[in-house]
């Protein structure tokens, strides 16, 4: 280390136009590197993407393909106006995109979605068209459904389908068919052309589904239409639409708002913002009602926009903050230039280095900048002081900067150092989140550190003339020791161990939400309007052994009928029906019958044939359901520019999920908690925005705790190899140990909950407070009284250090709150026994001395 900085004296001092030439390359190079940083401020871009369980869940479209509801809410006065609104921004999409009406493509099944007016825009949902399409009569979406439901009906009716072995019962029931179909009734006719046979009157009318089928039915709150959905009380008007782009694509959700919200028509804007969104969801010439947007894009879009304006103010606050300190500390802001320069030179290094190495700044480390801003200077203020004190006892400026690099510098590369490994051994956590964190501050505090030793001395060589701050003076006095402070810091350290325990901990990754998130909001309500969820939930039933899938589907269909779904056993054809019911002796049968009953046979040919499929292939209502609701196929990782990191790690693709049947439901959030262990030991999963949360949980928490003891173990190797001494670790552990005290108690008494966000507060505070306890312990051993000259120094480094985090404390966005304040009294706690009880400690077991540094 010594030999390393006397090289780099010497080159300031010989060659310093080299130096400056070395720093301008750098600067360019990693100003590109600026361009490439892209926003990811969504709780999607926290998430294990390579885990078997989250993979399950994003597979099934969450946060992939979600919908994206448009909602016009009144009363009674403005229904029609609303619903004239719905039904033409509808027609606009369909006609645009060429999307059939009733939802369906050439082969009968179910369209994909067709973004309207192109890629990055949005298509209505097919689904729900073809919902529609059915009271409507649509010939094709009759077609299919009664296919879907003659594929269903072994596993559905089972043995109860014996009737149709009986030629007479069969006839009969065609007939009814055949009457039904030249009734003037509306609803008799829609039903026998569903249902040609009549299996509904085959399925037992007083079982506990078909009870749960009624009950359900008349609990329905909405009502559908062609493409939009209706409640019952006309309360809301919901057109749900399906984006083309992940719920993290920011950008193209505020350019599909934007052109929504000004009726749908020409091209998507080239750019929106947040505030043009609102004024083009507002109320317009031909719309006099305002519109409301909710779904996990336009959640997640508001969040990322709030969140940005409050990063960008944080950080100007954090600057005003460090510029009162530094003020305070030493009665000047003459000095305040050189440190901040070199350290927005190092920001600015970060901030390439991110786009170079990772391509993005997500949630957790969105607050990087606060972080080097707040520990980044420590170096310029630790360096500027010895310098500037070294000036003022009358010694040239190189031998000044001599004393600042050699006497100072290796103390402060060695805590700058054990700063940024305590965040880059978060690197090798298995949590993005935590990953990400760790190698944007880790990476940043390098780059801060590498900034200051290269741009401060030239800068204090060039604009030092020896007046003003570097003029010769006498020294300042140095601080008298106070006799209760030992004591006070003891106590401080006894509040803080008290509040600990008062630390709840919440592990809803929702909480990480922003307050006042108006789509948020929407969603809330709309979801105690509706009794359930509008985000997306599913069963899964594992396909690895079709043969099991009847037993496993009968464990779990008693516990959803409980929640009230009505859902049918599976049941089992007898071995003589099936052959009867899949033979070509039988279909042929029933198509003379049906000819003599005046049906038209080539209409039943579909039913038929979906039927004896299924009786004889038990498999075969599995595919039918698969078939009927596809799901997209979307990129699990985003669209990100190639990037460092990943190219260093090069993994190869994951292996593919077992195959598994995914059946949409609906259920609230109550009854999905108290299912979710019952239907796992069943064989079944739940996945969803819900159960993707639950199952990051567990995951981010054995992260943290890995990055914890990670971050531990690369501090207690740079205490090791700087110290080389058991007394120098021991003393050095005492601000650590009590930064952690301080952030847990701080959460305590401030009533914050530890959340996956201020967790990460805790590796920070670990490596913040070395800073401090390193300049102090590193003077100790060549200075007698190194406690009384370094508390002012030290004092304004952890003070600007409170100052960078404490514009977080008045954030709205909760996670950056509680990891704000936890900062705050992890790094407060530790500067006092630093300054208040080291000193004690220094003078009962001294450290070993070192020669002074030849002036």
């Amino acid at each position: 280390m010594d030999s390393l900085l006397r090289r780099l004296l010497r080159l300031h001092l010989s060659r310093s136009p080299g130096l400056w030439l070395l720093t301008a390359g750098l600067t360019l190079l990693l100003g590109l590197g600026t361009l490439r940083v892209e926003r990811a401020l969504d709780l999607m871009s926290l998430l294990p993407t390579e885990h078997p369980a989250v993979r399950a869940n994003l597979e099934a479209g969450v946060g992939q393909q979600e919908l994206l509801w448009l909602v016009a809410e009144g009363g009674e006065a403005d229904l029609e106006a609303r619903r004239a609104w719905a039904e033409g921004l509808v027609d606009r999409l369909l006609q645009e995109g060429n999307l059939p009406l009733n939802g369906l493509v050439a082969e009968g099944r179910l369209s994909d979605p067709v973004p309207v007016p192109g890629p990055g825009g949005l298509s209505p949902w097919p689904a729900l068209l073809a919902v529609g399409a059915i009271a409507e009569g649509d010939a094709a979406v009759s077609r299919l459904t009664t296919e879907t439901l003659y594929t269903l009906a072994p596993a559905w009716l089972g043995d109860r389908l014996a009737p149709l072995n009986d030629p007479d019962g069969l006839r009969r029931r065609l007939e009814a068919t055949a009457r039904a179909l030249a009734s003037p009734e509306p609803l008799p006719a829609a039903l026998a052309r569903l249902d040609p046979l009549g299996l509904r009157d085959l399925a037992p009318q007083n079982g506990e589904g078909m009870a749960k089928a009624r009950e359900l039915g008349r609990a329905f709150t909405l009502r559908m239409r062609t493409g939009y959905l209706e409640t019952k009380d006309g309360r809301f008007v919901m057109l749900p639409l399906v984006a083309s782009f992940p719920a993290s694509e920011v950008k193209a959700t505020t350019r599909a708002l934007v052109w929504l919200g000004r009726g749908g028509a020409g091209p998507l804007p080239a750019t929106a913002s947040l505030r043009e969104v609102e004024a083009a969801l507002g109320p317009q010439a031909d719309r006099a009602f305002p519109l409301q947007a909710t779904g996990a894009h336009a959640i997640t879009a508001w969040e990322s926009h709030r969140l940005t304006g409050e990063v960008l103010l944080s950080l100007a606050l954090s600057f005003i903050l460090i510029g009162l300190v530094y003020w305070l500390g030493f009665r000047t802001l003459a000095g305040y230039g050189f440190v901040m320069v070199p350290l927005l030179v190092g920001m600015f290094w970060a901030l390439g280095l991110t786009g170079w190495m990772l391509g993005r700044v997500n949630l957790m480390a969105a607050g990087f900048g606060a972080v080097l801003l707040g520990v980044g200077d420590d170096v310029g203020i630790l360096l500027f002081s010895r310098y500037r004190e070294e000036r003022r006892a009358g010694r040239p400026k190189p031998r000044a900067l001599r004393a600042a690099l050699l006497g100072t510098g290796p103390g402060v590369v060695a805590g700058a150092l054990a700063t940024a490994l305590a965040f880059l051994a978060l690197a090798f956590a298995p949590f993005p989140g935590i990953r990400d964190l760790g190698l944007t501050t880790g990476l940043g505090l390098l780059a801060c550190l590498a900034a200051t030793f290269l741009v401060l001395p030239p800068l204090l060589m060039a604009l030092d003339h020896g007046r003003g701050t570097f003029a010769p003076g006498p020294p300042a006095p140095l601080p008298h020791r106070r006799a209760w402070a030992p004591w006070a810091a003891l106590v401080l350290l006894v509040l803080a161990l008290a509040g600990a325990p008062r630390t709840r901990w919440e592990e809803d990754l929702r909480r990480f939400r922003a307050q006042g998130n108006p789509a948020l909001t929407l969603q809330e309500r709309l979801t105690k309007n509706l009794g359930a969820s509008l985000q997306p939930l599913a069963i899964q039933i594992p396909l690895d052994d079709p043969d099991r899938l009847p037993a496993r589907w009968n464990k779990l269909s008693p516990i959803l009928r409980e929640a009230g779904l009505p859902v049918p056993d599976w049941k089992t054809l007898d071995p003589e029906l099936r052959h009867v019911l899949g033979s070509e002796t039988w279909r042929h049968q029933v198509m003379e019958a049906a000819a003599k009953a005046g049906l038209d046979p080539a209409g039943l040919e579909g039913p038929l044939s979906a039927l004896a499929a299924a009786a004889a292939d038990p498999g075969q209502p599995v595919r039918a359901l698969q078939s009927l609701l596809p799901r997209a196929a979307q990129p699990l990782e985003g669209s990100h520019r190639w990037n460092l990191w990943e190219s260093l790690r090069r993994r190869g693709k994951p292996a593919p999920l077992a195959p598994a049947l995914t059946v949409p439901i609906r259920l609230d959030e109550a009854s999905l908690t108290r299912l979710t262990p019952v239907v796992e030991a069943a064989g079944g999963r739940f996945v969803g925005t819900q159960p993707l949360f639950r199952v990051v949980k567990g995951i981010a928490r054995d992260a943290v705790r890995e990055a914890v003891l990670l971050a531990l173990a690369g501090i207690f190797a740079v205490i090791a190899w700087f110290g080389r001494s058991l007394r120098f670790a021991c003393l050095a552990l005492v601000p650590l140990l009590a930064s952690q005290a301080g952030a847990l108690g701080a959460l305590g008494w401030g009533g914050e909950p530890l959340t996956f966000l201020s967790l990460m507060a805790i590796p920070i505070a670990l490596g913040v407070s070395v800073d401090t306890a390193f300049n102090l312990l590193h003077r100790a051993r060549g200075e007698a009284d190194a406690p009384q000259r370094v508390a002012r120094v030290n004092a304004v480094c952890a003070g600007t250090t409170l100052a960078g985090f404490g514009g977080m404390v008045f954030s709205g966005y909760r996670g950056l709150r509680g990891l704000g304040l936890a900062c705050l009294g992890g790094v407060a706690l530790a500067l006092l026994l630093t300054q208040w009880l080291l000193p004690v400690l220094l003078e009962k077991w001294p450290l070993e001395t070192k020669p002074p540094e030849k002036k």
